[in-house]
């Protein structure tokens, strides 16, 4: 554990992370640890969590500093970026939308452990029932193509953050794009719905 602090101090040396928000990282790391050796939360790839995961998840505040911005966070699996945003900004108003029953269950737990008060939805996106609304949709390490007309069906935002693969690219109006050792965060500007 002394390792994971010094390591996420280090991280967060520039960044002003709120009181006790590198104890709930360490917590949310740990078990995210202890429930990835049942479930596939993360891959193997991915086990440097706080360079891998962690940091990519911060680029969000390098375009936005608003701190009360409305957030949807499509694919959330083990949380990436959307549980350690909510511990950096706890007054984000945060929507997970999570297919994978046991994923949404670990972001159901890991956000009442916390304390964090999020919106956790366990459905895909053409299920949602009625549409939604918010400032950003944001996407990490997900295949957004396909779901796109989905998305502009079920979700108005004025920007969508997509974490991703330096090449991959939408057709849509690129507002900044940000790279980070291997991770792009790539903003683009949505015009009255996703496209």
């Amino acid at each position: 554990m002394t390792d994971l602090r010094t390591r996420l101090e280090k991280a967060f040396r520039r960044v002003d992370i709120p009181p006790g928000g590198i104890d709930n990282l360490i917590l949310y790391i740990e078990t995210l640890k202890e429930w990835n050796k049942n479930i596939a939360l993360i891959s193997k790839r991915e086990e440097n969590i706080v360079n891998h995961l962690v940091a990519p998840s911060l680029l969000f505040f390098k375009f936005f500093r608003d701190d009360s911005l409305s957030i949807v966070d499509i694919g959330s699996g083990a949380g990436f970026p959307a549980v350690v945003m909510k511990i950096y900004k706890p007054s984000l108003n945060i929507t997970m939308i999570e297919p994978n029953n046991k994923k949404a269950a670990f972001l159901t737990y890991i956000c009442a452990k916390l304390k964090l008060k999020c919106n956790i939805i366990n459905r895909r996106i053409e299920q949602l029932s009625k549409s939604m609304e918010c400032d950003v949709i944001t996407a990490r390490a997900l295949n957004i193509r396909p779901l796109m007309d989905e998305i502009r069906e079920k979700i108005k935002g004025g920007y969508l953050l997509w974490l991703t693969a330096k090449d991959n690219h939408l057709n849509l109006n690129l507002k900044g794009e940000i790279l980070f050792k291997q991770h792009c965060a790539k903003l683009y500007e949505l015009t009255e719905q996703v496209v």
